[in-house]
């Protein structure tokens, strides 16, 4: 996005976007400022709809969306920009590297010929006290091609170095970005994740339903022990897709940490929350994996689920610890269940 505004109709805007920040709860960072400045300029109506239909559902904008829509809409220019910038200076080291191999192969051919040169002369002239000058001058030349060979291969070495080090900076970089927000073995967001997204829901007084739902695989440990960690992890991976299927906007699906899950639930009341879980518990018990060693059918996966809603009071520890122990009911119960606490009604 491109601003273009004068200093009064910037100051306006932002006179604007201020208010809309407070009454909605928006933290007051530069990118709220960003997102909601460019709200109240309209000049970006995809993103005015994305954030009145975000305001509708949560009652604010979470931080987690606010970063999507920033990155979607703000910049999204600046991000091609940098690919665009990226593929250029490798495209410039690839030229860089072909044209220093050229140059090695064009040297290198140069001093075989004067070698070959010298060489004849010295055959022609053997005879001669005193060596001519033309042929001390095509040694002197054949050393200084030598010493051009040589300074020829070591920047083509440095070049494939720079090369390969960009390549790996690059990837750093991606996985950096994904590890910050993504879990790796199951796509899901990760516990930082769950742990920003939960408290701002929880901070805000207007909200009126909340529902937090953990889940953690029945017998986890007995199963990789009896199947192998690689297997339990297929059955996590299972889980993970479970949860992207079944847990749409605006719940939000996380790996809570091992064998446990977490959703968190906005505009959820225990019933809905319970519903929500019952079709997660069912397909969870549906899951089958075929063994490539023996072909047997491993169809004894399972989950227990336990469920609470936001109190007046609560905070972020005292809302999971509820959760947690509605968690444990389902336990002792006999597994494969889901139970409420009924201190979160």
């Amino acid at each position: 996005m491109k601003y273009k505004e004068t200093p009064s109709q910037a100051a306006d805007y932002l006179r604007q976007a201020v208010p809309l920040m407070v009454r909605n709860r928006i933290p007051p960072n530069p990118l709220n400022y960003a997102l909601w400045y460019a709200y109240v300029s309209n000049q970006l109506p995809e993103l005015n709809t994305a954030l009145d239909s975000t305001l509708q559902t949560y009652g604010t904008c979470p931080n987690l969306l606010s970063e999507q829509l920033f990155r979607k809409h703000l910049v999204h220019d600046d991000s091609k920009d940098t690919e665009e910038i990226h593929n250029g200076l490798v495209n410039l080291v690839n030229t860089l590297h072909e044209q220093a191999s050229a140059a090695w192969e064009q040297t290198d051919s140069y001093s075989a010929v004067l070698r070959e040169s010298l060489d004849a002369l010295t055959d022609c002239h053997a005879t001669e006290s005193d060596p001519l000058p033309l042929e001390s001058i095509i040694r002197t030349l054949s050393l200084r091609t030598e010493a051009i060979n040589d300074a020829t291969r070591l920047f083509q070495q440095q070049i494939d170095a720079a090369q390969s080090e960009i390549a790996a900076l690059k990837q750093e970089l991606q996985q950096t970005r994904q590890d910050a927000s993504v879990d790796v073995l199951t796509g899901l967001f990760n516990r930082r994740v769950f742990d920003t997204e939960l408290e701002q829901l929880i901070q805000l007084g207007s909200l009126q339903k909340l529902s937090l739902i953990l889940l953690d695989v029945d017998h986890f440990k007995r199963f990789n022990d009896t199947y192998g960690h690689l297997m339990g992890d297929k059955v996590l991976q299972y889980v993970g897709r479970i949860l992207k299927d079944e847990c749409c906007e605006p719940l939000i699906p996380v790996r809570f940490g091992g064998e446990e899950f977490a959703v968190i639930g906005p505009g959820l009341d225990d019933e809905s929350a319970a519903e929500v879980a019952e079709r997660l518990r069912k397909r969870v018990e549906a899951i089958r994996i075929r063994q490539k060693s023996s072909g047997s059918v491993i169809s004894s996966i399972t989950a227990s689920f336990g469920i609470t809603c936001l109190r007046a009071e609560d905070n972020l520890p005292t809302l999971i610890e509820r959760a947690d122990q509605a968690l444990y009911q389902a336990k002792q119960q006999g597994r494969n269940r889901v139970c409420r606490n009924p201190d979160g009604q």
